[in-house]
């Protein structure tokens, strides 16, 4: 593998590009290198769990040459799916229009992940990808509505999809990271859903639709007391059976919603923080005014706040089970984060660490995702209502694991027998689960740690009153 100064060429993944991770000058000469054609397998598989198919990634990444190129080439192939879409509705396929608008949706975003500087031409992507992904939300199945709740005084407007049959249904509530949006989502929210789970995605507080109307909050609870207010309101959503998942950030920020308001009956988070100072004195250390930009603050006053914002009071409070999953090779937020998560909670848990997984498990999902789609389903108290049948898509391209998951060479090894790995309850994911999906012979190599809570668990709806907060908000 090449390197050039700044780092090696195998670097130039999408959730380093998005992150910042890797300097505009270094990404800039990658790119005329040709780094975009030798990106790595493992890294294109992020693609393609978003929604973009192998012909439409490989046409495109072989025709960027330059920081310009990757915006106008993504762009080029958003507006190519959305005019799709709209002939197919024009011809009355609704199925076709909402896959269409999806991957308009994923091209748009990958156009703005490069953009350093250009706020306004970003802020312009991703309107785009928020639209073609509301063009489609009628036609998926079960359409996408629109679901509203208040911040300081800021409405935050996510996208809420109600399972068919039991009502009210229990929701699992998905909370994404830095620098990410809603509209990622929807591959999570299509597995959660086919369980009968309803699922409720959001940008926010600082993020997607909300950058530039709403900082960071290093105390989220109040985040959490909006939503799950909201939810009590919704007449098909049932507030005793209420869940959240996070993702990256999003896995800290749901931990102490959750240890704060016991309303939260489940909780789980894919590559979690323990402390936000991993990423100011870690993995991020060169993106302080970035990262003090996103909580409106100068970055002399988030270096002395720093260390405010950790899950160390937090976890011995927490109650509801948790499922924690980190990954080996995860340049963002280290795997050991995940390991000092499970360590210091006193609730029912569970490890899920991947060594050779990197950052939100992206290259992993297709054993990790069915793994949290059961943990929700399970402590939700959901069952299948249908009998189990093999899955089948109409279009295999339109989910990860259509690919051959295997990973590149910086990936892969010879994998070490597995400490423990419970049999998969092969009737709860045969509806959704991908038949072109590896036999148990190629599964990624993983850990699994359980315990058993050390507090008393949550028994009723509704719960007592919280916790008195012992945190202050930065």
């Amino acid at each position: 593998m090449a390197v050039i100064k700044g780092g090696r060429l195998d670097f130039l993944a999408p959730h380093l590009l998005r992150s910042q991770f890797l300097r505009p000058g270094f990404v800039r000469l990658s790119l005329r290198l040709g780094a975009a054609q030798q990106m790595p397998h493992w890294a294109k598989l992020q693609f393609l769990q978003f929604g973009v198919s192998h012909d439409d990634l490989e046409r495109t990444l072989g025709r960027i040459t330059s920081l310009e190129s990757w915006v106008d080439e993504w762009e080029y192939l958003g507006r190519a799916h959305e005019q799709g879409a709209r002939d197919a509705l024009a011809l009355g396929r609704a199925d076709e229009a909402a896959r269409r608008f999806v991957a308009a949706s994923a091209a748009y975003n990958f156009a703005q992940y490069v953009m350093f500087l250009d706020i306004r031409r970003k802020r312009e992507l991703h309107d785009s990808c928020v639209r073609a992904y509301a063009r489609g939300a009628a036609y998926f199945d079960p359409p996408a509505v629109p679901f509203q709740f208040t911040f300081r005084r800021q409405p935050v407007t996510g996208m809420m999809r109600l399972p068919h049959g039991r009502r009210p249904a229990p929701v699992v509530v998905v909370v994404n990271g830095t620098n990410a949006v809603k509209e990622e989502l929807h591959w999570w929210s299509d597995a959660l859903v086919e369980r009968g789970l309803a699922v409720i995605t959001f940008d926010g507080p600082g993020l997607g639709g909300t950058f530039h109307r709403l900082s960071m909050v290093a105390e989220p609870r109040p985040v959490g007391v909006a939503i799950l207010d909201e939810i009590e309101r919704h007449p098909e959503l049932d507030p005793g059976s209420v869940g959240m998942l996070g993702l990256s950030l999003g896995g800290y920020i749901v931990i102490r919603m959750a240890a704060h308001d016991r309303r939260i009956r489940v909780v789980g988070a894919v590559s979690p923080p323990y402390s936000a100072d991993v990423y100011w004195n870690v993995t991020l250390s060169s993106m302080r005014r970035e990262l003090a930009a996103l909580y409106d603050m100068e970055e002399g006053d988030m270096s002395r706040s720093i260390e405010r914002i950790t899950l160390a009071g937090a976890l011995p409070r927490l109650r509801a089970p948790l499922l924690v999953a980190g990954g080996g090779h995860d340049l963002i937020t280290p795997g050991s984060e995940a390991w000092r998560i499970f360590e210091d909670a006193h609730c029912e848990r569970q490890l899920v660490y991947y060594p050779r997984a990197a950052h939100d498990c992206f290259n992993v999902l297709g054993d990790l995702r069915p793994r949290v789609v059961n943990w929700f389903a399970d402590h939700l108290k959901v069952r299948p209502e249908h009998a189990p049948v093999a899955g089948a898509l109409d279009e295999p391209w339109l989910a990860g694991e259509a690919v051959d998951p295997d990973f590149a060479d910086a990936l892969a090894g010879e994998a070490a027998p597995r400490e423990w790995r419970p049999a998969r309850d092969r009737s709860a994911d045969a509806h959704w689960g991908w038949p072109w999906a590896p036999a148990e012979d190629r599964s990624p190599e993983v850990t699994i740690r359980q315990a058993p809570a050390r507090l008393p668990a949550i028994d009723s709806y509704p719960p007592e009153a919280p916790d008195t907060p012992d945190m202050l908000s930065v």
